[in-house]
């Protein structure tokens, strides 16, 4: 914590960009608590690519920890970079998040944008760290060592509404690389994800395969299938957004014994 602390000090006032997730979040409440909330705003970038419910979960932090939010938007479909949905789609999405939290961090008067990237994540490939890199933003999660297990800890002795919230990603990432990504896709894969989720199930990514749903459930999720097939109700669920086959497989997040 001293060496959060002291990272944060030497970057103040600083604009964080907070997901929804429980890094950013844990990020956004240690430094309103070591730097006031006079020297800390949040910002959310709103793409095609991030849910409404990221959104709500991103309102709640801000209002827990009693800081501004504000909501930025960038139009990521309007780039044939990342509608090409190359090996480098994260770079350019990345690019644009930055550049938005950059301008707005300028118009602040705020010298320092930071992220919740931290330790767990070294190890995943990453082009999104080269945007970050060449924008400035800083990691203080990952300048001072935390991962994921200290970070949920955090977040539970704070109260955080994150705190037990599954690890997530964009959803452009659930379309494989070379698949364009398309608004349509985009949305069958959010409406086949939040239909899973409101039949109880927490842990859940939908893998757009064209006409195959390939469903990654978490440990505890898998756990409450009978033989690890989707009941009837959820396999129509997804079936309405459009898939005509699916399939369910084990998640292999980092985090897929949460919840």
């Amino acid at each position: 914590m001293e060496s959060l602390q002291a990272i944060l000090k030497h970057h103040a006032p600083v604009l964080i960009g907070l997901s929804g997730g429980v890094d950013s979040s844990v990020l956004l409440a240690v430094a309103v608590e070591t730097l006031g909330k006079i020297n800390v705003a949040a910002a959310i970038v709103v793409s095609e690519g991030v849910t409404g419910a990221e959104v709500l979960r991103a309102h709640r932090v801000a209002q827990h920890v009693g800081t501004r939010l504000f909501l930025l938007s960038e139009q990521l479909l309007d780039d044939p970079e990342y509608v090409a949905n190359g090996e480098r789609r994260c770079y350019h999405c990345r690019r644009h998040m930055y550049g938005a939290l950059r301008a707005l961090a300028a118009d602040l008067a705020m010298p320092f944008v930071a992220d919740g990237n931290q330790m767990d994540d070294l190890g995943d490939d990453r082009p999104g760290t080269v945007a970050r890199d060449e924008a400035g933003v800083v990691s203080p999660l990952q300048m001072a060592g935390w991962g994921k297990a200290r970070i949920r800890a955090a977040a539970a002795s704070r109260g955080l509404p994150t705190a037990d919230e599954p690890a997530n990603a964009c959803l452009a990432s659930r379309i494989p690389h070379g698949t364009p990504v398309t608004l349509g896709r985009l949305h069958q894969v959010a409406e086949a994800e939040a239909a899973l989720r409101g039949l109880g199930l927490r842990q859940v990514r939908v893998r757009h395969h064209g006409d195959l749903a390939r469903v990654e459930l978490g440990t505890a999720d898998l756990r409450r299938l009978p033989e690890g097939e989707l009941p009837a109700d959820a396999l129509a669920a997804v079936r309405a957004t459009g898939f005509h086959e699916v399939t369910v497989v084990r998640y292999r997040g980092a985090d897929e014994e949460i919840g």
